[in-house]
């Protein structure tokens, strides 16, 4: 499986991770680091963008879902968008209530956290 690259953009009220493949990394740089620096950076939501990978390792996949669970009980939600349909398939393996929303778009996750927002207020 080619190695796990993240970058990430820090936006006006969201932060937004990137996955890529990269075959020339010799390791995965830490999907983990780059989750917790998410979960601190003080923003209302966190994006992860999948459009430039096919696949995710078992790690992968749970870190994701234990910082989904982590800042859902923190009231800040963690969207998943750009998966293909593969991959919209492993987290829906995932019991239901540990599900990170996926949506198709970063469009629609801005939309999908302020519709949120406005019901939790």
């Amino acid at each position: 499986m080619p190695a796990l690259q993240v970058y990430h953009e820090i936006l006006p009220d969201s932060y937004l991770l990137i996955l890529a493949e990269n075959d020339e990394l010799p390791e995965e740089v830490p999907l983990a680091k780059l989750l917790r620096q998410a979960a601190n950076s003080g923003k209302a939501y966190v994006w992860v963008d999948c459009s430039h990978i096919h696949r995710l390792s078992h790690q992968a996949i749970g870190l994701l879902r234990k910082y989904y669970l982590q800042l859902r009980r923190r009231h800040i939600p963690l969207v998943l968008c750009h998966l293909d349909e593969s991959l919209q398939q492993l987290f829906r393996q995932l019991p239901a209530a540990s599900q990170p929303p996926i949506v198709p778009t970063l469009l629609d996750a801005d939309h999908y956290c302020h519709a949120g927002r406005s019901h939790r207020s």
